[in-house]
């Protein structure tokens, strides 16, 4: 046996060793395969429905902020005309009472002292 004999039964035999060694790896892999091809059909079949649920809801809550941004703009209004029309106007009376309890004190402070 030369030496070329010798190197091509130890290749022979590393080579055989190899492939023992990754069968178990390959059948692995191929059960992995087919669990995610099993969830890549699930997925394929269930997205479309899941993607209209997604899209539904996002339009609904589109909606429900555009109410909630015009409510708020109303309150704002809202708040604004009770400032002016019905506040302010509060403000003068209650101005004009104190006023007028100012001249009253003083009215009747003298009184007292005369």
């Amino acid at each position: 046996m030369n030496v070329w004999e010798g190197a091509f039964v130890i290749f022979l035999l590393s080579l055989t060793v190899l492939v023992y060694l990754t069968i178990p790896v390959m059948l692995k892999l191929r059960e992995s395969l087919k669990k995610a091809n099993k969830t890549m059909d699930i997925l394929n079949k269930d997205l479309p429905d899941i993607m209209d649920n997604l899209s539904e809801i996002s339009g609904r809550v589109n909606k429900a902020s555009s109410k909630l941004e015009s409510t708020v703009e109303d309150i704002a209004e809202l708040e604004q005309l009770i400032s002016k029309e019905i506040k302010q106007p509060l403000q003068n009376i209650a101005q004009s009472i104190g006023m007028l309890l100012h001249l009253a004190n003083k009215l009747f402070d003298r009184k007292s002292k005369k």
